[in-house]
């Protein structure tokens, strides 16, 4: 299996419609190394369960997610709306080369774009401490929403990043 492409090598894009299936695969290869920690293996079996690249076709065709690609591959994405990161993820064998961090700073754009408020997440348990260095705090325990009655829930932390002490805030990104 090649290396991982570095940081430099990286490409970051809008979505398009098209983007729906590589989203859809991207999230359950981030989702499948999960179990034991922190979720149990029931869950991490069912993270999918009710979701398709339909899932995600509407947001990808909006154009309102930022993919990142590296030797001609997706390597992660994420998606946000004025006050909210709404999912972050990273491929598996991209993980530890700076493009979650460059995917993030893509998000908080997005989140701060004409907002004032806290940005909030609702942040997977595995992903709280990436969330804290970012000046995130947790809020309150919560359940992901939109799962089947039939499946285990997926425990999240609600986080919050107060504006005003968002260290941050102020900066620009290249092509956001």
């Amino acid at each position: 299996m090649p290396d991982a492409a570095s940081p430099s090598d990286v490409t970051y894009r809008r979505s398009s419609a098209e983007d729906a299936e590589v989203v859809f695969e991207l999230t359950a290869a981030a989702v499948a190394p999960l179990a034991l920690e922190p979720y149990p293996t029931e869950v991490v079996e069912t993270w999918m369960t009710g979701r398709t690249a339909e899932t995600y076709r509407e947001d990808c065709a909006s154009g309102t997610l930022w993919i990142a690609e590296a030797d001609g591959r997706a390597a992660g994405y994420c998606h946000a709306v004025p006050g909210e990161v709404i999912r972050l993820f990273v491929a598996p064998l991209f993980g530890g080369k700076g493009i979650g961090r460059n995917l993030m700073v893509r998000a908080l754009a997005d989140a701060r774009a004409g907002w004032r408020g806290p940005i909030r997440i609702d942040a997977t348990l595995n992903a709280v401490s990436f969330y804290r260095q970012w000046g995130f705090v947790v809020r309150a325990e919560g359940i992901f929403p939109g799962r089947p009655r039939h499946v285990p829930d997926i425990a999240v932390k609600i986080m919050e990043l107060n504006a005003a002490l968002d260290p941050w805030r102020g900066g620009s990104v290249q092509g956001a």
